[in-house]
């Protein structure tokens, strides 16, 4: 049996890239920048933690290092999403719309 459909073909100037080269989905960016600003956010919550905690045992500076770990972890990922947000709208995808709308 032969298969009688039309395929389509490729565009002459197909050079095999993606056209979206150039452009971000905005969900990708605000979980990336979100995950690296944690991870930052996490290190500086512990370097604080470590230099003003007023801990006198090994189990109060461990508690107050998790504390410190959350707290600037938790801050980073919203601080890094908002600016993945802020980047995903300026360079992400854009959704096309219709020009003349049939009712």
């Amino acid at each position: 049996m032969e298969d009688t459909e039309p395929q389509s073909q490729l565009p002459e100037d197909h050079t095999g890239h993606s056209s979206r080269s150039g452009t971000i989905d905005p969900s990708e960016s605000v979980t990336g920048v979100g995950v690296v600003f944690g991870i930052v956010g996490a290190v500086v919550g512990i370097v604080a933690t470590i230099l003003t905690a007023d801990a006198s045992g090994v189990l109060e500076w461990i508690v107050c290092c998790i504390i410190g770990v959350l707290a600037g972890g938790s801050a980073g990922i919203v601080i890094g999403g908002l600016f993945g947000a802020i980047f995903g709208v300026l360079r992400g995808v854009t959704v096309p719309t219709l020009r003349n709308p049939e009712r």
